[in-house]
Formats: C-alpha cells, structure tokens, sequence
C-alpha cells in the first residue's frame, strides 16, 4: 500500500499521469496489463508504456519486482498525496500561495457551477466547525 511521503517527488508528465491513474485504480500490473487499459485509448504500444513506467520507476513514484520473465510495477506514491502536492504547486505558481485567490478566479471566469458552490460553501462551514 502506498505510503505518505514528506518529499515531492519529482513532477509527472501527463502521460505518467496516465499510467498511474491506471496503477491506483488497478493495483500491482505487468507492463502489458498496463498497456490493455490505456494503449488503444491513446494509440501508444507496449514500449512505450515500459519507458512511461521506467521513469516513474526512477521518479520514486513507482516501485517494481521480477515476476518470473516480467515486472511487476505499483504505486509508491498515494493518488491523495500526488493530487496535494500537485494543488499546492498549482496554488503556489499561479495564484502566489493563495488559495482563496484560485477560487475567486474560478467564479469569475463561470468555471463554478451552482453545485460547485454549494459544495464549496459546505466545506468552507464544516472547515470552521
């Protein structure tokens, strides 16, 4: 099972981003299981997935064993933890460490529905509990 991390693991590609996505809905896979959930999809080929996870393998992000002929690949790292870090550099880069700043751009640019409010609104209450 993944485990927290205090160090940001170097930063994921959009395609990584896609094979993990795979390995935390999924689990331990081979490379070619990865590539039956995201080849055709994508139009990549088996090499490709084995070189997307070789780089996440020395990103720390992905941990692998033999098993038999093949490799066996998991996440290191937690889908919650990789989604805070990402926010927070998100937060940081654009809207100067402010998170309030973030949702107001939101809003302003209709990107919020009236459920996203309400939901926001929601937390926001519970938070102050």
């Amino acid at each position: 099972m993944p485990q927290p991390s205090d160090e940001r693991p170097e930063r994921i590609s959009d395609a990584e981003h896609a094979v993990m996505e795979v390995l935390w809905d999924r689990g331990t896979l081979s490379a070619a299981q990865v590539c039956e959930a995201v080849c055709e999809a994508r139009e990549w080929s088996l090499a490709t997935v084995k070189t997307l996870l070789s780089r996440l393998v020395q990103k720390q992000a992905v941990a692998t064993r033999p098993d038999g002929r093949r490799f066996l690949y998991s996440p290191v790292i937690a889908r919650s933890d990789y989604v805070g870090g990402e926010s927070r550099r998100l937060v940081d880069r654009l809207f100067g460490g402010r998170a309030a700043s973030l949702v107001a751009h939101l809003a302003q640019s209709e990107a919020l529905t009236e459920n996203d409010l309400d939901e926001i609104e929601a937390l926001l209450k519970e938070l102050k509990q």
